[in-house]
């Protein structure tokens, strides 16, 4: 129910914002710890949902919160005209993750991924001027700038927002046979651009033999493939980044959400051999890598080498996964299918199912409905099993509810 307050932030929202999200669910949140957060009344709600995967370690992490604001009285931004000590090695533990290469920081995962594009393009047309194409996929989401919402294959995206940039191709996803014959008939693809799980296509995840192909084909053509690890990567899916799960090397790989705790950054980090394709004055960014931000990224990603949070992603996630199943077996009409790679779990429902995120919120529960019928449960990393257990604990009463009316 509204508070006083609370319609008073709602009034000062219609008035004076965008009013670009819609209407939002009536709760405005004012605390938070751990896997819960609490509403402007001290209602307490467990946080399935992670703002969209990024309250890595939940929130106000004491360590997370002291190291900020450690930072907050040093510099928090001096810009990149200068050596910035936090930013280096914020690079160097991204480097350790994944594979050896160079990292540029920005501000958000959709920046990250024009950067990516905008370095396969150079990178094609450093062999020919007429290597440009980048191919993606249909229910792909790469960003809603020019660039990213051109490079995602969904026409709700895009709409009302044409000439888009030009140069992409959109296939079928995890169809080799369809990404083979393109190549083999252009000279002009110079990149492939891939999540390993579409999130905001519903959880859809990709086959590892097609992944594995893809790598293959790309490697052989000397196309270049980047692998859009904004929702997927540090930690989510259970190991440090998503394409670690199919033995591929990409290319590049982007990174945003999670990365930075709550703290908006965003990286691309790509094979050494890319990085002079971006000299002096070619690419840069005012924010991006400030020292703030890359304080964060050091301190989530330090966490992130602790083999104690991986373990709690895996058990917590069978727990999930274990509960879910149960629930689908006994409302096959309802749970069409569950799905996921870690803690970047979804719920296919034969129905649409904003209701069902509506009455988790009332019910003190948050998560969150994609593609129209795909309940996503993206929880904390750190979350205890016995805070997944309660959350379980609602979403189970509701979706019994649901099956039995």
């Amino acid at each position: 129910m509204s508070s006083k307050k609370l319609r008073s932030i709602m009034e000062n929202d219609h008035k004076y914002l965008f009013q670009n999200y819609g209407d939002r669910l009536p709760v405005c949140f004012v605390g938070g710890e751990g896997s819960s957060l609490y509403d402007q009344d001290g209602r307490r709600y467990i946080d399935f949902f992670a703002g969209i995967a990024v309250s890595t370690l939940g929130h106000a992490h004491p360590g997370f919160v002291k190291r900020l604001q450690a930072q907050l009285e040093r510099p928090i931004h001096s810009s990149n005209w200068f050596y910035n000590g936090e930013q280096a090695a914020a690079g160097r533990l991204i480097g350790e993750l994944s594979f050896p290469g160079k990292t540029l920081f920005v501000n958000s995962g959709t920046e990250a991924n024009e950067a990516a594009l905008k370095l396969a393009r150079a990178h094609g047309q450093s062999i020919s001027p007429e290597r440009y194409e980048i191919i993606s996929f249909e229910g792909s989401f790469h960003g809603r700038t020019f660039g990213g919402m051109s490079a995602t294959a969904q026409e709700k995206i895009r709409k009302g927002f044409g000439p888009i940039v030009p140069g992409f191709a959109y296939l079928p996803f995890n169809d080799i046979r369809a990404v083979a014959q393109k190549i083999e008939q252009s000279d002009r693809v110079c990149a492939v651009i891939t999540e390993l799980v579409q999130g905001e296509g519903g959880i859809r995840i990709a086959d590892r033999e097609f992944i594995r192909s893809l790598s293959a084909l790309c490697s052989e053509r000397g196309v270049l493939l980047i692998i859009d690890e904004v929702q997927t990567g540090v930690g989510r899916t259970g190991r440090a980044f998503a394409y670690q799960h199919f033995g591929i090397k990409p290319d590049i790989i982007t990174l945003a959400k999670g990365l930075g705790g709550g703290v908006p950054v965003g990286a691309m980090h790509a094979r050494s051999g890319l990085s002079p394709l971006f000299g002096k004055g070619v690419h840069g960014t005012t924010f991006g890598g400030n020292h703030l931000a890359c304080a964060a990224v050091e301190f989530i990603l330090k966490e992130l080498k602790k083999p104690a949070l991986s373990k709690n992603v895996s058990s917590v996630s069978a727990f999930i996964f274990d509960r879910l199943r149960s629930m689908k077996a006994k409302s096959p009409s309802l749970i069409r299918e569950v799905r996921g790679l870690g803690l970047h779990i979804g719920i296919e429902l034969s129905k649409p199912g904003m209701d069902i995120v509506k009455k988790a919120l009332a019910a003190g529960l948050i998560i969150n409905c994609t593609a129209e019928r795909v309940i996503r449960i993206m929880p904390p990393l750190n979350i205890s099993i016995r805070t997944a257990r309660e959350g379980m604990k609602i979403l189970e009463s509701i979706l019994e509810s649901e099956a039995s009316s």
